[in-house]
C-alpha cells in the first residue's frame, strides 16, 4: 500500500530546514508527501535579511480540491504556524482529513533556549495546545514543553521533573510524547514516553557545540515515518537521534557552515536511513 502524508509547515528555500528537510527524508523512508506551505521564506531564520510571504489565504485551496478528489492520508504532520488563521486552518484540516487510523504528529515549534520565537506574537499558545489534544505524537523541545505546560523554563532540570512534564503533556491527549534538547551537563537527552505502556526511556548523547537549524525537523520527520511504517517508538526515536548526530558530526568534521543545515544530498547521510 502506498503511504501518503500531508505536511503543513513552512518552506524556507535556503538552509535545509522545515519542508526542505522533511520531504526528502519522508520519501527516503517510503512516505509520499503532499506539502501545504504555511509561509514562504527566502531562507530559514538563522540568516540575515530573510523575506517572507504568508500563505494563509491560499491554504484553504488545498482543502477544497483535495476534498473533491476524495484524498486520504495515512499521516498528518503539523509544524510551523505563523498566524492564528493558520492554526485554525490546521484544526479544520484535521476535521476534514484525520481518520480514525490516521497518524497525527505535532511539532509545536514555538521557541528555544527559554524564549519564544518572534513570530509567536501572531500565534496564540492556546491554539497550539488545542492541536496537542488532537495529536497522537508531540515532539516539543524543553522550551516548548514548558510553554505548553505554562511553567517557567529551567535549563537545569531534575529527572523527576522531566518525567512529570512528560506525563502531564500526555494527559492532554497524545499517545506518545517526545521531549528533545534536554540539557544534562556535557550531554543532551531526548525522552520518549508511550502512554499505553507507561514506559519512559532516555537517549543521551554528547552535547555538540553550536546551533544546527533544521535538526528538529529532521528528527520529527524520521520519527513520524518510522511510526507510520509500523516501527516501535523506541526504535524510531533511536534512529532519529542517530541520524541527527551523524549529520552534525559530518558538518563539524568537514568544516561546513552549520547554518546551511544537514547535508541531505550526501549519500553517506541519507543512505543511512532504510525503510
Amino acid at each position: 500500500m502506498r503511504k501518503r502524508a500531508v505536511v503543513i509547515h513552512d518552506l524556507a528555500s535556503y538552509g535545509n530546514a522545515a519542508l526542505m528537510n522533511i520531504i526528502p527524508i519522508l520519501y527516503r523512508l517510503g512516505i509520499e508527501v503532499s506539502p501545504i506551505p504555511t509561509a514562504l521564506f527566502t531562507s530559514h531564520g538563522g540568516f540575515k535579511g530573510v523575506s517572507k510571504s504568508d500563505n494563509s489565504n491560499f491554504m484553504m485551496e488545498y482543502t477544497k480540491q483535495w476534498k473533491n478528489l476524495n484524498l486520504e492520508f495515512q499521516g498528518i504532520y503539523l509544524g510551523l504556524f505563523t498566524s492564528a488563521q493558520q492554526t485554525e486552518y490546521a484544526k479544520e484540516f484535521l476535521d476534514n482529513f484525520a481518520k480514525k487510523d490516521s497518524l497525527v504528529v505535532l511539532d509545536p515549534i514555538m521557541g528555544d533556549n527559554g524564549r519564544l520565537y518572534s513570530f509567536m506574537k501572531n500565534v496564540d499558545i492556546d491554539s497550539i495546545k488545542d492541536m496537542v489534544k488532537r495529536a497522537h505524537i508531540i515532539t516539543p523541545n524543553l522550551t516548548e514543553a514548558c510553554f505548553l505546560l505554562g511553567i517557567p523554563y529551567e535549563e537545569s532540570i531534575s529527572e523527576q521533573a522531566i518525567r512529570e512534564y512528560i506525563i502531564k503533556l500526555s494527559s492532554f491527549g497524545p499517545k506518545y510524547v517526545v521531549i528533545t534538547s534536554v540539557p544534562k551537563g556535557d550531554k543532551v537527552s531526548t525522552y520518549s514516553y508511550n502512554k499505553e505502556t507507561g514506559v519512559i526511556f532516555e537517549i543521551s548523547r554528547e552535547k555538540l557545540q553550536g546551533s544546527y537549524p533544521g535538526t528538529g525537523d529532521a528528527f520529527t520527520a524520521i520519527l513520524f515515518a518510522k511510526l507510520l511504517q509500523g516501527c516501535a517508538l523506541e526504535e524510531s526515536s533511536i534512529t532519529a537521534v542517530n541520524f541527527v548526530e551523524r549529520g552534525i558530526k559530518m558538518i563539524l568534521d568537514n568544516g561546513w557552515n552549520p547554518l546551511e543545515g544537514l547535508p541531505l544530498a550526501s549519500t553517506e547521510l541519507i543512505g543511512s536511513l532504510f525503510m
